[in-house]
């Protein structure tokens, strides 16, 4: 069985791209939750603002107001917050939350100051712009898997110069987030080259436009399908919709 694991998302919001709304009460957000851990999740991803194309930005305090009543009664489980604001992070941990993953790559120092002393798991993501523009991109010229590489570099270091042991730190290299297609789908082929970092790589690659022009959950099948190839590859950690489809593809993968 392979040794990959998968984190599930669930969006407390009214407009994420693929399932904005559905689960924005707190008792809906649960119940997939608890659906999640049953199909055989290993890490739930909540978050509470969208980083859609053309979402809008949130202030903490919005987006603690649609968490907080879903952080009261979060059931048993491991639990990550997709958050960008420190002070969010700081009233997570607070409930204990065991991972923060912050989209703009924890390049605010106020951030670092949050996390540095906790005991929680820190997923560092490769972002341009939060929320995602889709014109500001990566030029087409550049070298984007050593790009995102030297970016990656940099972070751990600084990090690592914050007081954040390496053993902490997992690395996202934002698959759709300021890459055209042809960009993301050179960083999926290339996933392998990021182990030089040292900190296991988690993917985000569920549902998102470069797959295919069809929308939404049409999209599950290409994404299973490349998850399959980036289990083989050794990714530590798929982050997906579909839980239950994984599972069963992990099943039977050597």
């Amino acid at each position: 069985m392979s040794k990959t694991k998968l984190v599930a998302i669930v969006n407390v919001t009214p407009d994420s791209f693929s399932d904005g709304g559905k689960y924005f009460r707190p008792e809906e957000a649960v119940k997939v939750i608890e659906q999640h851990i049953a199909d055989g999740a290993d890490i739930i991803d909540i978050g509470a603002e969208s980083t859609r194309p053309g979402a809008i930005p949130l202030t903490s305090d919005e987006e603690w107001q649609r968490l907080e009543p879903v952080f009261k009664i979060l059931p048993m489980g491991t639990f990550s917050l997709d958050t960008r604001h420190a002070e969010t992070a700081r009233k997570a941990l607070d409930y204990g939350i065991d991972w923060i993953n912050d989209v703009s790559g924890f390049s605010d120092m106020v951030m670092l100051d949050t996390v540095k002393n906790s005991d929680c798991k820190l997923v560092v993501m490769h972002s341009l712009s939060i929320p995602a523009d889709k014109n500001i991109v990566m030029p087409e010229s550049v070298d984007v898997v050593q790009e995102i590489m030297e970016f990656a570099k940099k972070r751990i270091g600084e990090m690592a110069s914050a007081g954040i042991a390496r053993d902490r730190i997992i690395f996202d290299p934002g698959i759709g987030f300021g890459k055209t297609a042809r960009q993301s789908w050179a960083i999926i082929d290339s996933t392998e080259h990021f182990s030089i970092l040292g900190v296991p790589l988690l993917i985000g690659h569920s549902r998102k436009s470069f797959l295919s022009d069809r929308p939404g959950e049409s999209r599950d099948e290409q994404t299973l399908a490349v998850s399959q190839t980036l289990v083989k590859r050794g990714v530590a950690y798929l982050r997906v919709h579909d839980v239950a489809a994984h599972k069963r593809m992990l099943a039977h993968a050597n």
